[in-house]
């Protein structure tokens, strides 16, 4: 017999002994439903009745004050108010108890108890008034003042007041009382149908079983379908969440399987990519760099034959002649990115100023003129180990980056910013450009990637690659419309200072 019909089998048991108990468990669920509704109504009338006497007394304790100095104070505004909602809270729920036909007490008590809450309540206005009128006698007359509020304590108070609050009370214990004997009524009949009890275990029983059955119908159709589209290569599939017994374990296991497939074959694919473009660069660096080397040169005869030259006075020939040589040099450029990229050599630690080393990148960079660039790294900032020349490069990658980004009708502005902290150094190069998109964002650092039209998509992946052979990672945060920001964290690695970093002639570059 198979597990669905062992199970059910066992359903159709526990189905059969609930019927048997249920009629027994309805009448007296009934009963003690009603029994729960008189408690919690019963012990808040008296709950309330407490509050009421306790707000009472702190108002007679404020306004004892106020008859002894003439001055109302918020204090007594505030008791005047609590008991004034206790007042209101208890009329509330006694008439709600009136009107549930299930709870309510004979018409002589309800009569008695609303007779008490009326008296109260203009008992209470009353010692509110005169208390008022008291509190504004003059202080020559501070004496008949002390006598009047004497006398409402005495006459009002505890006469009138008080003996109303105890009534309202002992209704409420007298409801707490019989309460209780109903308790112990109901426990007689809960024990003398101690076998219907048996009943609604077997009824929990039926509960359990069938939402059993539910779940393993629904978790094994499930994991059994998942399992066959993660072979058909579906390795975005997630199955849904299982709660269910160790179903829920199971979904989330298949789940984490199905993450670590695709991870796995993610970093295969992003593996041979870039070994792919890492073999791609080498070859291509190595047989682009000696045609290359013969354009230049002959570049550079033909410039120096015709330099003294009619042909070579025209504007037309030297602009050719400076456009081959912008290129050649662009060309250069991505030759050495290439094989920057392909040979990921390891840093060569030694003592580094930032500041002046910001500078030496600045320096190298063809700022526009609508473009500021400046260095706000502070010059006191500690001797860092680090390889120079590395850093320099992914500065100089992150500082032209941001130049380009910022179009020529904006006034631009790059900042490089530094901070030493105890995770070591935190280095920022922040622009006020169009910015990233977030879906470029998440791969602007992969190779071959690139948000500008004539970018070869190495330089950050590059810079990437050279930060995190420092043990440090490169972050990437945009706005689209109002710029980027990439932070570089180093792990700490302070160097013995031999001697005050120079300071730059200049921290800033551009117009």
């Amino acid at each position: 017999m198979s597990i669905r019909a062992r199970l059910a089998s066992i359903f159709g048991v526990a189905l059969a002994a609930v019927l048997v108990a249920a009629g027994a468990f309805y009448f007296t669920i009934a009963e003690m439903l009603i029994f729960q509704r008189r408690a919690e109504a019963s012990y808040e009338d008296l709950r309330l009745h407490v509050t009421l006497a306790s707000d009472a007394s702190r108002y007679m304790n404020e306004a004892a004050k106020a008859a002894l100095s003439g001055r109302l104070s918020a204090e007594l505004s505030g008791a005047a108010e609590d008991a004034a909602r206790a007042l209101a809270a208890i009329e509330a729920l006694k008439r709600r108890m009136i009107a549930d036909e299930e709870i309510r007490e004979s018409d002589e008590e309800s009569t008695e108890e609303l007779d008490h809450i009326r008296f109260m309540r203009e008992s209470f206005d009353h010692i509110v008034a005169s208390t008022v009128a008291t509190a504004r006698i003059a202080d020559e007359r501070a004496g008949e003042r002390h006598v009047m509020f004497v006398r409402l304590s005495d006459d009002e108070y505890k006469e009138r007041f008080l003996p109303h609050i105890s009534a309202a009370v002992h209704d409420a214990e007298r409801d707490v009382a019989r309460i209780l004997a109903d308790e112990q009524h109901l426990r007689t009949r809960v024990a003398v149908l101690g076998a219907a009890a048996i009943g609604g275990a077997l009824a929990v029983l039926v509960l359990l079983l069938g939402r059993l059955l539910r779940a393993m119908d629904r978790g094994f159709s499930t994991l059994v379908e998942g399992s066959r589209r993660i072979a058909q290569g579906d390795l975005d599939l997630r199955v849904p969440e299982l709660d269910e017994h160790e179903f829920g374990r199971m979904s989330a296991a298949f789940n984490h399987m199905a993450t670590g497939l695709q991870t796995a074959q993610e970093s295969r694919l992003r593996m041979e990519k870039l070994a792919a473009v890492g073999q791609l660069a080498a070859s291509v660096g190595h047989d682009l760099r000696n045609p290359l080397g013969a354009v230049r040169n002959a570049s550079h005869y033909l410039k120096k034959r015709l330099s003294a030259t009619e042909l070579g006075a025209e504007p037309r020939i030297a602009q050719f002649l400076a456009i081959i040589e912008k290129e050649l040099a662009a060309c250069n450029r991505i030759i050495g990115n290439l094989l920057d990229f392909a040979r990921e050599r390891r840093p060569l630690l030694s003592a580094c100023a930032l500041r002046p080393l910001v500078d030496d990148a600045i320096s190298v960079i063809e700022v526009p003129p609508h473009v500021r660039v400046e260095n706000e790294v502070p010059a006191a900032l500690p001797l860092v180990e680090l390889d120079r020349d590395q850093l320099r490069q992914v500065l100089v990658n992150l500082i032209q980056n941001a130049a380009e980004a910022i179009p020529a009708e904006r006034e631009g502005r790059v900042r490089v910013a530094a901070a030493w902290g105890s995770d070591g150094l935190t280095l920022s190069v922040a622009d006020n450009g169009t910015g990233i998109s977030a879906e470029m964002l998440a791969h602007i650092f992969e190779p071959l990637f690139s948000t500008k039209l004539k970018g070869t998509g190495l330089g950050l992946a590059i810079s990437a690659g050279v930060v995190q052979r420092h043990g440090g990672k490169i972050e990437a945060t945009s706005e689209p419309g109002s710029g980027t920001t990439f932070v570089v964290r180093l792990p700490g690695r302070e160097a013995p200072r031999a001697a005050e970093p120079r300071e730059a002639s200049s921290g800033a570059q551009g117009t």
